[in-house]
């Protein structure tokens, strides 16, 4: 035998997905910025291309649709990786 169900257990269940929903979708929405957008396009490849240059990842995020900060992230780490034989702009960066 059974025990029955409350009828409200499966409503506050719904309603608690939706207050979720609600409440984290400003904070969803707002994903970084394209570098693209941020900077333009021409700059925007002038960091993509350096980025690709000195990254050793494998599948470095060097792509204009991601933000520019994490671009420069992995600018910064791949110069630091390669000392002193590092391009020149990394002393700029």
């Amino acid at each position: 035998m059974t025990s029955p169900r409350k009828p409200g257990i499966r409503a506050f269940g719904l309603a608690a997905c939706l207050a979720w929903v609600m409440l984290a979708s400003p904070v969803l929405a707002q994903a970084p910025t394209s570098c693209t957008a941020s900077i333009g396009a021409a700059k925007a490849k002038v960091l993509v291309e350096r980025c690709l240059n000195v990254s050793s990842a494998t599948r470095p995020p060097c792509n204009a649709a991601n933000s520019c900060a994490l671009i420069q992230e992995e600018i910064t780490r791949g110069c630091a990786f390669l000392g002193k034989d590092a391009p020149a702009y990394c002393s700029k960066s």
